[in-house]
């Protein structure tokens, strides 16, 4: 570390480099924020398409199908982020509305554009259109043969039969009633029409009758068996609904099917994008496929990042896509809609994901393998979406690398990072969890990095518990797997659940925080049915409804109601740079006092991190931890104090401390989680070290929160803060930031936060944490750092 002399000539070559405004340092634009905008300009597109008409069929192609083009550009709008209110729709509404049902491909379309709008008035013509879709089927000597285009005949078809599937699927979670049979024959029909190929897979056809399978009806055909399949598994468990274990465990007709079609898919030779005169309906079936599979990957493909840089890519000036001279793709008001599907929809943010474990994936077509509820994270999904986000969507995936070489940090560190995008991590199983080396490294690096890992023992096997418990005790051995008391957050953060019903939960603590929930007794049974769900105006009057409400809790205190970021977005996380520090490097020294003096340990760290990678400046990763009394302690320009619980400095350390102060040195503190214990003894401690000063609010026009300091004024932060109770906002709310400090000849030698800024700066801050979230704790964070140096 740098002494005191060589301070000032160090000082003034990095003023050189802060002095330059942040924006000036650029950088490409990350994927996630190119996506944003093409789908703002295929919005635009649409619109000025319209053009106030309350309809889009121009051209010759609208002529095929009466409406089509209409309701596919409001379904693309709708999915993208358009209001249902906004003019635009609203004039589409009308005419929608009045299409009659005739044409198999319009009615599925129009069904789903008015269940996606989800205005009640529309319920009686959306149990029309189903009922006019069971109507139309078409049957060839007694068997059910799928959909043609309009219901006078002729033979069923992938492509008719797919959106009649789609409409159907949509009318039922409109609300409209459609016989289990209905649902019964159509997964049945998809089963027999998968063509049995000699590689073990199966792919479909557009025709019966033809031979050659094609990319978009094997799409067709997963999904179909994926959306029927969902609609019949109701109660097929056979749930034992007070001790939660399934006697059919993992048995869906469906899953050899879908294991093929998808296997299939993931060939290199078939899995694609462009698709000669159909491309971009091709699109918007793989990701219905990705989608409906909870897939990141099919095959090697990372099919949502592939697709979006290609749709970018191809987007014209005026906002549209589409192919000149090559068939329904030179439509661009449907290039454009299917465009926007597959960019929005799967843009949704990931909540949940899956943790695939073990040797393959052929346990789970079997039994007994990482997915036996193959529903119950969707389901999770659903419920919190609908209680905990204001119906904002969400949604689910598998984590799966098994198949990767993580035998080095970049690839761990890469895996984590794309792993961050989703808050909660889920597994269970029936045997003990067979993890490798290098995803006991991910897991770790996951958890670490703020992540939250739920656990549980699918069924109740003993089997599993103990695995798990042997996992995480080589992750953590030194924080042990505990039972939940009674007054834990994870009983009340979104609704009252009695710890008396599932008193066998355990935890484990990191820092701030639970990163861990485990329960060895069976719980996922019942997330798997939709029924359980309760309402959050109702109370909870079964086992099975309270273990919805404990899910939610999770959820409420994982995310600490912080809805998470767009697919695709890029989480930052700092690496392990053990290197050599330079002395002419900032370094940070926390200072090390009696009690929880380091509730947040890699706070620092991830500070330091995000310093150097947005300011570009020269800062050492890895902190000092010192005592106040240090005799180096002088040597370091920025200290570091965090804490829960009361603490007391003795006159000694008071002095040492002091002294650093009075020449250039600079306290940051936060009290951890808002803790009133280490904010009492805080500003008891401010009041001895500087008897003649007092802690004053720095005033929102000071040089710390200036954008000739951070390159643009840093007016708002987003934080929870105390309620009337004392106890902690149910939300954050956007703030001007509320920090403290003590002025030595008009500089600040002292900035203090009574709202937590370091567990934050983990991501580890949870729902009843008084404090900022992430990005706030950064921006706060970096001023200071930038203060200190520019002082």
């Amino acid at each position: 570390m740098m002494p005191v002399r060589r301070w000032g000539i160090i000082l003034g070559v990095v003023l050189i480099t802060v002095a330059r405004p942040m924006s000036l340092i650029a950088a490409e634009e990350p994927l996630v924020e190119q996506v944003r905008r093409s789908i703002d300009r295929g919005i635009q597109y649409l619109r000025q398409t319209e053009a106030g008409r309350g309809n889009w069929e121009i051209g010759t192609g609208a002529l095929l199908q009466r409406g089509g083009w209409t309701c596919l550009a409001m379904l693309g709008l709708l999915n993208a982020g358009v209001k249902p209110d906004d003019p635009v729709i609203q004039r589409g509404l009308d005419y929608v509305r009045a299409l009659p049902a005739q044409a198999t491909y319009v009615t599925g379309l129009q069904t789903m554009v008015l269940a996606e709008a989800g205005f009640p008035r529309d319920l009686p013509l959306i149990q029309r259109n189903v009922n006019w879709l069971i109507g139309a089927r078409v049957y060839r000597g007694g068997q059910f043969v799928g959909w043609s285009y309009t219901s006078q005949g002729g033979g069923g078809d992938g492509s008719n039969s797919q959106y009649a599937l789609l409409g159907l699927a949509a009318g039922r979670a409109a609300g409209a009633k459609i016989d289990e049979d209905v649902w019964r024959e159509i997964r049945d029909f998809y089963i027999k029409a998968q063509v049995q190929e000699d590689d073990g897979t199966g792919g479909w056809r557009y025709l019966l009758e033809q031979r050659v399978t094609t990319l978009t009806m094997t799409e067709a055909g997963i999904c179909g068996l994926f959306i029927s399949g969902l609609e019949l598994h109701a109660g097929q468990q056979k749930l034992d609904e007070i001790t939660g274990v399934a006697a059919r465990c993992n048995v869906y007709e469906e899953n050899a099917a879908i294991a093929k079609g998808l296997r299939w898919m993931a060939d290199d030779n078939r899995f694609g994008f462009k698709v000669r005169g159909h491309t971009f309906y091709n699109i918007y079936g793989i990701e219905r496929v990705g989608r409906l599979s909870g897939r990141r990957f099919i095959g090697e493909h990372d099919w949502y990042r592939e697709g979006c840089q290609l749709l970018v890519d191809m987007q014209l000036d005026d906002g549209s896509w589409s192919i000149p001279n090559a068939g329904t793709d030179s439509w661009s008001v449907v290039s454009t809609s299917f465009s926007l599907l597959f960019l929005s929809k799967g843009r949704t943010p990931i909540l949940i994901s899956k943790f695939a474990h073990g040797p393959d994936d052929e346990a789970n077509v079997r039994g007994g393998g990482w997915n036996n509820k193959q529903h119950d994270a969707r389901h999770l999904v659903e419920y919190a979406s609908k209680e905990l986000f204001k119906k904002q969507p969400l949604a689910w995936q598998i984590y799966d690398c098994r198949k990767l070489d993580l035998s080095d940090e970049a690839t761990i560190r890469e895996e984590v990072t794309g792993l961050l995008q989703s808050p909660i991590l889920f597994m269970n199983g029936h045997q003990a969890p067979r993890i490798t080396d290098g995803q006991k490294k991910v897991l770790k690096r996951y958890i670490e990095e703020g992540g939250f890992l739920v656990a549980e023992a699918c069924c109740g096997r003993e089997e599993f518990a103990r695995g798990f418990r042997q996992l995480m005790s080589e992750i953590f051995p030194n924080n042990p797997l505990r039972p939940v008391p009674a007054d834990h957050p994870l009983w009340r953060a979104h609704r009252p659940v009695p710890p008396g019903l599932f008193p066998k939960l355990e935890a484990i603590e990191l820092g701030c925080k639970t990163v861990v929930v485990f329960s060895p007794e069976p719980i996922a049974g019942y997330w798997e049915e939709k029924r359980f769900a309760p309402r959050l105006d109702q109370p909870a009057t079964n086992r099975g409804e309270h273990a919805y409400r404990l899910a939610g809790n999770i959820i409420a205190y994982a995310t600490g109601l912080e809805l998470p970021k767009p697919r695709l977005t890029r989480v930052e996380i700092a690496d392990n740079d053990a290197r050599q520090v330079p002395r002419s490097y900032l370094k940070v020294a926390q200072i090390r006092h009696e009690g929880n003096w380091e509730p947040a340990p890699q706070a620092m760290r991830n500070l330091m991190f995000h310093v150097r990678e947005q300011a570009k400046l020269d800062v050492a990763l890895q902190k000092e931890v010192l005592p106040i009394t240090h005799p180096d302690l002088y040597q370091y320009k920025l200290m570091y104090m965090h804490g829960r619980n009361r603490f007391v400095v003795d006159e000694v350390e008071l002095e040492s401390i002091r002294a650093n102060l009075e020449t250039g040195g600079l306290l940051f503190a936060d009290a951890c989680c808002g803790k009133k214990e280490f904010d009492e003894a805080f500003r008891d401690f401010a009041a001895k070290l500087f008897p003649k000063q007092k802690l004053q609010r720095i005033p929102l026009d000071d040089y710390l929160f200036s954008d000739k300091l951070n390159g643009s004024p840093l007016k708002a932060v987003m934080c929870r803060r105390e309620k009337a109770d004392g106890s902690a906002e149910a939300e954050f709310q956007n703030v001007a930031p509320f920090l403290e400090g003590i002025q030595i000849d008009g500089r600040w030698v002292l900035i203090y936060s009574k709202y937590d800024i370091g567990c934050a700066l983990e991501k580890h801050q949870s729902s009843d944490c008084k404090g900022h979230n992430h990005e706030s704790a950064l921006r706060i964070g970096q001023a200071i750092v930038l203060y200190a140096l520019k002082r």
